[in-house]
């Protein structure tokens, strides 16, 4: 039994600003207000983390020493009694054997696993390619169709920026500085107009503390617009049944919905079912000037070039394939014939727990797919490799194929399955396969169809 004072889970998340700091781990409260400015990490990992359980952070972020462990007794106030979201009820040896493993691994091999050659000349390559193909695609011609062709290898380099370098940042995975992470991200904001503090929301506060669990993970949440079905928790509609042929093509809108929508993380304080932090001045301001400076670049100086017309069908081209590009590549990785989805307390019939390792709970969720293909791990950002980047989000994307043996090991010893298919061409066919049978097989849902005319 934890001593101590009881906390509810809405009293601790009160305390989620920078003069008053309180998060949750292992049941057990702290108040870190005055570790915060003293913290390694940085202040803004800690006020992303703040009034929340953040139990799973704490030990995928500090994957290479014990010593945060200790720190953070000096601050315990009490325990908590209740919790937002589901809470994971098995702990397993699984991850901290792999952990040390791991650990080990980089001891021997002398390697920095936030640091490298490899890593600057990756980000350099990024940030280069964004600029050069940015001027190509706004400012070298006037013939349309090349500046079509040139629209598409914008989009290109703009997915590479994002999965190389925005990716990295908010995982807090390039160098140990958390002024390089916050720079990053700002960049982010200002070269494409969406907001990395909204990312970091969604996706290292919601996806990957509740990879794959209905109205907790923003990813399947109920704040997406409902045009597919893919949890057995959800009711189906007669168009469903079609929604391995339009999902796919509207996945193009993605990239839309991330320069539009991104805004209620600001005015709603909510990110799908995640609390959002108190923004910073730094935050605001990211969010304002990337906006404007998206008008400012890819309207009113391209307008001085280009007519109109043309300059709305190279944004187009521009956004659908970036959406194309990233929608899939995520998509494949956690919606797919073999992977696991959970369920969550706010319908009736769903658990108010997860009888689960949140460890093993990744590897169940999550399928990789192209190991060993160099070209295949570029153009991912290393998410081919997305088992490896959920247990270990901090070591940068550079060491994923190193390590991905240790944890395929780990997983056989511990009769985990480890889900991965050989190219990526199969691994998007188990999600159209997936999406097919969420939409047409009676087996798949658990709840009746919902449409009179089927």
């Amino acid at each position: 039994m934890i001593e101590g004072k009881q906390f509810l889970w809405n009293e601790v998340a009160k305390h989620n600003k920078e003069d008053d700091i309180w998060i949750i781990v292992d049941g057990k409260v702290y108040d870190i207000t005055k570790w915060l400015p003293i913290h390694p990490g940085g202040k803004e990992a800690l006020l992303l983390a703040a009034g929340r359980d953040c139990t799973n952070l704490f030990e995928s972020y500090h994957p290479m020493s014990d010593k945060p462990q200790s720190i953070i007794g000096k601050f315990e106030i009490g325990y908590i009694s209740s919790y937002e979201h589901p809470k994971y009820v098995q702990k397993s040896k699984f991850y901290s054997d792999l952990k040390q493993r791991v650990r080990e691994y980089f001891q021997k091999t002398n390697q920095d696993p936030q640091l490298s050659v490899g890593i600057m000349t990756r980000m350099t390559l990024v940030y280069t390619l964004v600029f050069c193909t940015y001027y190509l695609a706004h400012f070298v011609t006037q013939n349309f169709y090349l500046s079509c062709l040139f629209a598409i290898c914008y989009a290109i380099a703009n997915s590479l920026f994002s999965l190389h370098m925005m990716h990295d940042a908010c995982h807090l995975s390039i160098t140990h500085n958390p002024m390089v992470w916050k720079l990053m991200g700002a960049s982010f904001d200002f070269l494409t107009g969406a907001s990395f503090y909204a990312w970091c929301h969604q996706h290292v506060i919601g996806h990957h503390l509740y990879t794959n669990i209905r109205n907790a993970d923003p990813d399947l949440g109920e704040g997406e617009i409902d045009f597919r079905i893919v949890t057995p928790y959800q009711p189906r509609s007669w168009y469903h049944k079609y929604q391995h042929i339009y999902a796919p093509i509207l996945y193009g809108l993605y990239s839309f919905k991330y320069h539009l929508q991104d805004h209620e993380t600001f005015t709603k304080g909510t990110n799908g079912s995640i609390r959002v932090s108190p923004p910073t001045t730094f935050d605001y301001s990211a969010f304002i000037l990337g906006k404007l400076s998206y008008v400012f670049f890819r309207f009113y100086l391209p307008l001085q070039y280009h007519s109109f017309s043309n300059l709305i069908i190279y944004i187009i081209i521009t956004e659908s394939i970036l959406g194309w590009y990233l929608a899939l590549g995520f998509q494949v990785s956690h919606v797919a014939e073999d992977v696991k989805f959970y369920a969550t307390p706010q319908k009736p019939e769903e658990a108010e727990q997860i009888n689960e390792d949140w460890a093993i709970l990744q590897v169940k969720t999550t399928q990789d797919y192209g190991h060993g293909s160099i070209a295949c791990t570029f153009l991912s950002g290393s998410l081919n490799y997305q088992v490896v980047h959920h247990l270990f989000p901090s070591i940068d994307q550079e060491f994923y194929p190193q390590i991905a043996p240790i944890v395929k090991e780990v997983c056989k010893e511990y009769n985990v399955k480890y889900h991965i298919k050989e190219t990526f061409y199969e691994a998007l066919m188990s999600h159209i396969n997936y999406l097919y049978k969420m939409g047409n097989d009676p087996d798949y849902v658990r709840k009746p169809i919902n449409s009179k005319n089927d």
